[in-house]
């Protein structure tokens, strides 16, 4: 046994394909069977429940992958802690942004721990609907700021600060239908709408349209624009629009009969991790004292 094979195990587990696990690894499907059925033979049981479409852990396997869940996490805190005893802080620092959630004073933060820690390189992404999350709880950033709901705590181990509210509503040109309309008459107009991310809760099923013609479009700025054009109607921030609707470029529309304005809590995220490195703690701690003073007001 050794962490090459568990890591292919795990990739399994996260995926729950062979062929997504495979193009994650850069490895070919054929050498992860043979990685796993090695791997079962030396522990003397089956890991995988192969009956099902979609690969699931047996009732021994998810003991066993929940231990070595454990191992490769400590394995990636050493290499971590190691890469920090070498270059004195982290050699990178991954941060995602959910689009409709950025604002200029969370900027402030992440400048100043980009300002001191020079030898860090900062790479700051945005996607996807929930990309911030999905790519937390993959581990391909170390930060997440974006919309929080309960439900997240159950995608991963995470900690989560809450820094702001996020306010939402129906949107369009001005002009381009009534202001007031009914549920079964907006539908008769396009919709604007964010790609969704691979997260299992995440569908067309979160979208207030249906069947209603439909763009789909991985950056807000760009459906801002298709929407001051008039080729439909979007939920988006209104903080995101609020100089188009005070200028009357945009109009906000309501539903009469449903719910048409949202808001939800903008939290920053992590792993839950026994090491943090020096950026990440500086960062996490500046965004604490944000978090006081939101919850504070």
């Amino acid at each position: 046994m050794n962490l090459v094979q568990l890591k292919m195990l795990d990739a399994i587990v996260r995926t729950q394909s062979l062929s997504q696990a495979a193009l994650a690894l850069h490895k070919s499907q054929p050498a992860l069977t043979l990685a796993v059925k090695k791997l079962e033979n030396e522990v003397g049981f089956e890991l995988l429940d192969r009956n099902y479409y979609r690969l699931q852990l047996t009732e021994k396997g998810r003991i066993f992958h929940r231990e070595a869940a454990l191992l490769l996490g400590a394995e990636s805190h050493l290499m971590q802690l190691a890469n920090e005893l070498a270059l004195g802080n982290e050699a990178n620092y991954k941060i995602c942004y959910e689009q409709l959630c950025h604002q200029p004073f969370y900027n402030d933060i992440i400048c100043d721990a980009f300002v001191k820690y020079t030898s860090t390189e900062f790479s700051v992404t945005s996607g996807k609907r929930f990309a911030s999350l999905e790519q937390v709880n993959k581990a391909q950033v170390d930060l997440g700021i974006g919309p929080w709901f309960d439900l997240f705590h159950a995608t991963g181990d995470l900690e989560s600060l809450p820094i702001g509210k996020l306010d939402i509503g129906i949107v369009s040109a001005n002009g381009l239908l009534p202001n007031k309309v009914d549920y079964e008459q907006l539908q008769q107009y396009p919709c604007l709408a964010m790609f969704e991310s691979d997260m299992s809760f995440d569908s067309e099923r979160l979208s207030y349209s249906k069947g209603s013609a439909m763009m789909k479009i991985d950056d807000v700025s760009t459906l801002k624009s298709f929407l001051l054009s008039g080729a439909g109607w979007a939920i988006i921030s209104l903080a995101h629009c609020q100089n188009e609707l005070d200028s009357g470029a945009l109009q906000q529309i309501n539903i009469i009969d449903r719910e048409h304005t949202f808001s939800a809590q903008i939290r920053v995220f992590r792993q839950n991790s026994t090491h943090h490195g020096p950026v990440a703690r500086a960062i996490w701690r500046d965004f604490k004292r944000l978090s006081k003073e939101y919850l504070g007001k």
